[in-house]
């Protein structure tokens, strides 16, 4: 892929919405249909110094970059698939928790809203009928099954679900900051890896990520996401694979209590990294994680969503505080 070519790539991939630390891509672009310099200036907000400097490169789109976009190698297409294979997969978990969402809890006193624009550590909060948070969710997928798992933390590799410590810790401090139950919705399809479901895009918007990833811009993860979105909307083969995997998935629900409460429990028997002598050189890049049985540790999605509509929402809050859900 030329530079050209890759800049007629990405201008239907972003269509009109362009990155800031993109802007001088968005100059190229703007010059090449026929904008005045004034015009270029006025849009991307830049100096007549930098202009000229772009029209005088030999390769306008290269000296952007920072790197010729001819130049790839397969590496960074393999890491450009897993990127986008392990966005997709967490952007089709977070559809099918709000379609079953929306599906299962049949009141107007509940208000579900999506913050994952926000990219935190919270894709959605809970409301009431009177617009006040009730509590926090985050959406957690396992594809990998632990082989160890028996040998290790004394689990089934397929009843085996784990967690960072970290985030359990994170998720219990913000709870305890703000009074509000932090939950995590946990949802596993084994085999379904990031790089196989990568591996479905198209190789045109894997090229463009690729030359992406490589540049010296700045809003890489606004260009992913992009991909990703248009994946969906367009229903491509990736999508519409992953989806029905992950909604004929069996889903729990595990509170950010009942994770801590756990851990303390069971400390040195599930945190196997705990017992290991050179833990941090023998697994290099691993998390310290702790690992739940699925059957026995979490409740099911569909015994939480018969708890909010039976029994009500100010008795499963006071259950999710005390660490029984």
């Amino acid at each position: 892929m030329n530079s050209f070519q890759f800049l007629e790539k990405l201008e239907q991939i972003i269509e009109d919405d362009w990155p800031t630390g993109f802007r001088m891509l968005r100059a190229v672009s703007l010059l090449r249909t026929g904008a005045s310099d004034e015009e270029v200036q006025r849009i991307v907000r830049t100096s007549g110094t930098h202009l000229r400097k772009l029209k005088q490169a030999t390769d306008p789109v290269g000296h952007v970059l920072g790197v010729d976009p001819a130049a790839l190698t397969d590496v960074r297409r393999g890491k450009a698939r897993q990127i986008l294979g392990s966005l997709l997969v967490g952007r089709c978990a977070e559809m099918v928790f709000e379609d079953a969402y929306k599906r299962e809890v049949h009141t107007d006193e509940l208000e579900l809203r999506d913050l994952r624009e926000s990219r935190s550590d919270t894709d959605y909060r809970l409301y009431n009928g009177n617009k006040r948070p009730l509590y926090r969710i985050n959406i957690k997928f396992h594809g990998s099954r632990f082989r160890r798992a028996p040998e290790l933390v004394g689990l089934d590799p397929e009843d085996c679900f784990a967690l960072a410590t970290y985030k359990i810790y994170g998720a219990l401090k913000k709870q305890e900051q703000e009074g509000l139950p932090y939950i995590f919705a946990i949802v596993g399809v084994s085999g379904l890896r990031a790089e196989n479901v990568g591996a479905a895009f198209v190789d045109d918007d894997v090229e463009v990520l690729s030359i992406v990833q490589e540049s010296r811009l700045s809003g890489k993860r606004d260009i992913e996401e992009a991909i990703v979105e248009r994946a969906v909307s367009q229903r491509s083969n990736a999508f519409t694979t992953t989806f029905a995997d992950i909604a004929a998935a069996d889903w729990y629900l595990l509170s950010a209590r009942r994770a801590d409460d756990l851990l303390r429990k069971y400390l040195y028997e599930r945190v196997f990294a705990l017992r290991v002598r050179g833990f941090a050189q023998t697994f290099r890049g691993a998390e310290l994680d702790m690992h739940f049985s699925l059957k026995r540790d979490l409740t099911p999605l569909a015994k939480y969503f018969e708890m909010v509509r039976d029994e009500g929402q100010v008795k499963v809050a006071t259950l999710l505080e005390r660490g029984v859900i």
